[in-house]
């Protein structure tokens, strides 16, 4: 009865936090806007570890289900417009210089997934380009109410430099914890109503906080 008073106990100051930290703060992007035409690709699944910008797989060939990178691509798109970042290349214009780039390279040895990209930004003829890529994707086993094994979710944000040939990795790797299992996420864990919440959800808020340290 105890433990049980002090769980709603938590819930309810991790709510009086959330609520003091929303009053009269709006949310800025953490560096400045890029400067220049920005391009925006789809978001990949890769299922090797060759096919990473940065880092490596904790297990290979195993792709999220059929759908997630559509869902991901339009979240991705709402949120760059609640961002009010309007003015870019989307990524069905992106795509036609990805099979331009695979063509022009089929029959040669495989190149790196860093050339690969640079090659799509310069065929679009961007300053930078945007790079999701979606590494793990685990559903919660169970409900909002309770898991057995919650939600889990990787994607790395890369913004590619063109000019200067070089690019920056922000990435979010996120398995949901409860509020008694780590008590400095109570924000987060109040946000989400104090639910178990699906991988959809964790990579929205993934999507919203890499964005923003992206400057987009």
């Amino acid at each position: 009865m105890k433990r049980i008073a002090l769980f709603f106990g938590l819930a309810l100051f991790s709510l009086s936090l959330l609520s003091l930290s929303g009053c009269g703060k709006s949310r800025t992007a953490a560096v400045p806007r890029p400067e220049g035409k920005l391009a925006v690709a789809g978001f990949t699944n890769p299922t090797h570890n060759w096919e990473l910008l940065a880092g490596y797989l904790d297990e290979e060939g195993k792709p999220a289900p059929d759908g997630t990178t559509a869902t991901l691509d339009m979240i991705l798109a709402d949120t760059l417009q609640a961002h009010q970042v309007f003015d870019y290349i989307v990524p069905t214009a992106v795509k036609q210089c990805e099979d331009v780039v695979v063509f022009e390279e089929s029959g040669l040895p495989k190149t790196s997934a860093w050339k690969y990209w640079l090659g799509v930004a310069k065929c679009i003829q961007c300053d930078y380009l945007l790079v999701p890529q979606l590494t793990s994707w685990k559903e919660r086993d169970g409900s909002a109410a309770g898991v057995s094994a919650p939600a889990s979710v990787s994607i790395d944000f890369y913004l590619i430099d063109v000019k200067q040939e070089r690019m920056i990795r922000s990435r979010y790797e996120e398995t949901q914890e409860s509020l008694l299992e780590n008590l400095y996420k109570a924000n987060k864990f109040a946000a989400r109503g104090g639910k178990w919440v699906t991988a959809t959800r964790l990579a929205q808020d993934g999507i919203e906080e890499k964005l923003m340290e992206l400057g987009l």
